[in-house]
């Protein structure tokens, strides 16, 4: 962090604010650090490392909440963004954040799941059906449960925002219409979806998204999981090579958080500290209506263009997944919240709040998923 703006040489185009707001759920927590005021003008430039790449939609909500950012604050901050790991690799945002190399990074509990064992709850599919109440829930949490906010103090970091994935689709090379149509199917899979996989009788491999396309044009792999519907047609192009997109009904399995260094953010005054609060709600605040379809739209366009065939299992099919799972990445998370240092009283009590705060986040939600969209769309 510096004391002197220096403008950045280019900037990415965002696609505009209510598409850009779409795609982003942020939330508005609250901080105590810094001035009551302008004070001085000091000004602070701020560097924010991401792994997605510019064309993503969490960096064109990055690129929109930063320019509003430094719209409301005249010139006094100045956020520079590093896509695709430029300034530092994906698995290492969050040290870079508490170690100062960044001061913002996206990053995800599925990534540090010593660090984050309580977070770490939302990489466990078939209970969180609607992406968007989960993040809700996030930010809940992040607000008014102690031990879920202890784990970002204890890193060194405040949350910023947190951004949904939309529900997991399973892509491939032909029509999967049922439970059964996994076995022995080789597929890409990431974090507990990999498990998952596996009891359903899949042969998951841990591939990165990156690598995807390449690796279903070379045979290495059959099918691919744990990816939304608008990052595979949007930003991988996976369905020039996978014309069958499923949503299979298994739910949220990871998400996105951006976090800022605590000690730049208590540097922060006050007043800057509330207008990047405020940019995170309005951001979020577009996650609906006109705003949600404008991003479903340009995804279902993306589909007809590369010719994909959508298809959503019967609630049939996607219990014989769940009930074949059961409670078994459940108490995997369990297994690891408590290695981390967890005790059970504490595991227990968070997860019931998680799933208390869960059930009137969904309630209050009009989420659609984007394959259902779709083809409703007509």
């Amino acid at each position: 962090m510096g004391t002197t703006i220096t403008k950045r040489a280019a900037r990415f185009s965002a696609i505009g604010a209510a598409t850009t707001a779409a795609l982003l759920l942020a939330g508005c927590a609250s901080g105590t650090g810094g001035d009551s005021g302008s004070g001085d003008a000091e000004t602070f430039d701020l560097t924010w490392t991401s792994y997605t790449t510019p064309e993503g939609y969490y960096s064109m909500a990055m690129d929109e909440w930063i320019s509003i950012v430094e719209e409301e604050t005249d010139g006094r901050v100045n956020i520079e963004p590093f896509y695709m790991g430029s300034l530092c690799a994906t698995l290492d945002g969050l040290a870079c954040a508490k170690d100062g190399r960044a001061d913002i990074a996206y990053t995800s509990p599925a990534f540090h799941p010593a660090e984050f064992p309580l977070a770490n709850v939302v990489t466990v599919p078939f209970v969180a059906k609607d992406p968007v109440a989960q993040t809700a829930t996030q930010q809940e949490l992040y607000n008014t449960n102690a031990d879920y906010a202890a784990e970002f103090d204890k890193q060194g970091v405040h949350a910023l925002y947190f951004a949904p994935v939309t529900t997991s689709i399973l892509g491939a090379k032909q029509e999967i219409s049922s439970y059964e149509g996994l076995e022995g199917l080789s597929v890409r899979g990431t974090a507990r979806m990999l498990k998952a996989l596996e009891i359903g009788g899949a042969n998951p491999s841990a591939i990165a998204v990156s690598e995807i396309y390449e690796s279903i044009e070379n045979g290495v792999i059959n099918a691919w999981s744990s990816t939304g519907l608008e990052s595979a047609v949007t930003e991988w192009n996976l369905g020039e090579v996978t014309k069958y997109m499923i949503d299979t009904q298994s739910g949220s399995f990871i998400n996105v958080m951006a976090v800022i260094n605590k000690d730049v953010w208590d540097t922060l005054p006050a007043d800057i500290q509330k207008i990047m609060n405020d940019a995170s709600a309005k951001v979020w605040g577009g996650l609906s209506g006109e705003y949600l379809d404008a991003i479903f739209d340009a995804t279902c366009d993306k589909v007809d263009q590369q010719g994909v065939k959508l298809s959503t299992w019967s609630d049939a099919e996607a219990q014989k997944w769940a009930d074949a799972v059961g409670d078994t990445l459940v108490n995997d998370w369990r297994a690891e919240a408590k290695s981390a240092g967890a005790s059970d009283e504490q595991i227990d009590a968070f997860y019931a709040d998680y799933l208390q705060k869960l059930e009137v986040a969904s309630a209050d939600s009009d989420y659609v998923p984007p394959v259902e969209y779709c083809l409703n769309r007509g």
